[in-house]
């Protein structure tokens, strides 16, 4: 064999190749458990109530038209005009002046099995006024038209009805309505609608309206904006909203107590009221997250797995060549292995205890198994603590890259620059032709 340090180099990358295997099946059982997670999500939302989003109110005013209908007739070469009386209905559809929703949430956290979530119940108010559609709101009219003005209709959509508790109260110009269950509105799937006693008269007036009601859901919250003015504030003792939606609160203040935002918007930003119901914006949104994804993290701390290996494989083989002490191919396939299981471990602690001590708990097994192993194969503890202190600094290398997010991809890669570096700047005098064709010799290093 002429080059045995490069067959060395060869078979430790076979290794490390290989342990992507265990790494990629442990990523996969991540998978599975996030997919776990959100099938135990969704049956508490089966058993309570879904995602919730409140639409409306929206009115509806029935105007029937009685008017003449001229036909000609040709009877014997000659035309003639005959009326017939026809009537045909026109359904008004009118969205809020203003509209303000108040509300406070209630917010607890609900378990299925070993997976949790949180479950809202908002207490709210919607108040606003109408205007009340008059002629100029009908099309154009036939001859010698009469118009029937209806009763009007205030309708409210909920996206998941079975979170209505108690019975919701409106009121329409000082007038308390009846309600009765779906909503009343071309588009609108599901809700409550209630129609007012009297009808309405062709001149147009302003009423106003208030709906109190109590809604259950799971996670998120959405209001959609109706009116030409729509405003809405939003009381919670969630210490970690997301807000989202089309429009952003105008102010929040968010604390370990809770969160209080506010919302402003107008018909000219928003497609609301020109709009479809299945078309219309998401409006306000607030979604109740966990900041603590212990999936999430354990995920992103098994892309940095390979990182660990490639690392601590470079530093074995350099210690090999440089303390000229073999290490054994399947010694480096045990070590990696070790360190594979090591996320394995964190995930499943995770699902037990906090991300913070199931990644201490894992980490200090796994550093404490690799040293206690290491001692043996390098020949004396100090050669093995001296590794442990450098997986122990790796490994709270990593921890500080899941904790910080957002400066996650900046951190790894000044984390592999530091590595390389280190590794270059360690081997920069070493004669490798030398090292490479000399079997079992010490490093060569040039002179200067």
């Amino acid at each position: 064999m002429k080059n045995l340090l490069l067959q060395k180099c060869a078979l430790v990358a076979f290794i490390g190749a290989l342990l992507m295997i265990p790494l990629a099946m442990i990523e996969r059982t991540i998978d599975e458990r996030t997919m776990h997670r959100a099938q135990a999500i969704e049956a508490i939302a089966a058993s309570t109530a879904g995602e919730q989003s409140i639409v409306g109110p929206v009115m509806t005013v029935p105007v029937e038209e009685e008017y003449d209908d001229e036909l000609v007739e040709v009877i014997n070469g000659e035309s003639k005009k005959k009326l017939t009386r026809r009537k045909r209905l026109h359904t008004l559809t009118v969205m809020p002046r203003q509209v303000h929703i108040d509300g406070g949430l209630n917010v607890e956290k609900r378990a299925y099995g070993l997976h949790e979530t949180a479950v809202f119940e908002l207490q709210g108010k919607i108040s606003g006024s109408f205007e009340t559609p008059g002629l100029a709101a009908l099309p154009a009219l036939g001859p010698n038209a009469h118009l029937t003005w209806g009763t009007p209709t205030v309708s409210v959509g909920i996206a998941d009805p079975r979170g209505i508790t108690g019975e919701p109260k409106i009121t329409l110009g000082g007038q308390a309505l009846s309600l009765r269950p779906g909503a009343h509105v071309k588009g609108m799937k599901t809700g409550f609608h209630a129609t007012a006693p009297s009808a309405l008269s062709e001149k147009a007036e302003t009423m106003a309206f208030r709906i109190d009601l109590s809604l259950a859901g799971t996670g998120t919250l959405g209001l959609v904006p109706l009116g030409e003015v729509s405003t809405a504030e939003l009381r919670g003792n969630w210490p970690h909203p997301s807000f989202s939606g089309d429009f952003l609160p105008r102010s929040r203040d968010v604390g370990a107590a809770g969160f209080t935002a506010r919302w402003s918007t107008t018909a000219l930003a928003s497609n609301a009221q020109t709009s479809t119901p299945e078309s219309r914006a998401k409006g306000f949104q607030v979604r109740l997250i966990d900041p603590v994804d212990v999936y999430r993290q354990a995920l992103r701390a098994v892309k940095y797995g390979i990182l660990f290996i490639v690392l601590t494989f470079s530093a074995f083989f350099m210690f090999e060549q440089l303390r000229n002490l073999p290490i054994h191919p399947i010694q480096y396939l045990l070590v990696g292995l070790a360190q594979a299981v090591f996320f394995l471990l964190l995930t499943s602690l995770s699902e037990h205890i906090s991300f913070s001590l199931a990644y201490l708990v894992a980490a200090s097994g796994s550093i404490g198994l690799i040293g206690i192993y290491l001692a043996a194969i390098l020949r004396g503890w100090r050669r093995g603590l001296g590794f442990t202190a450098a997986l122990s600094l790796l490994y709270g290398a990593l921890f500080g890259i899941l904790r910080s997010e957002q400066n996650a991809l900046l951190l790894g890669s000044l984390l592999l620059f530091v590595a390389l570096a280190a590794l270059m700047l360690g081997t920069r005098r070493i004669d490798w032709y030398r090292m490479g064709s000399l079997p079992g010799s010490a490093s060569t290093v040039s002179a200067g």
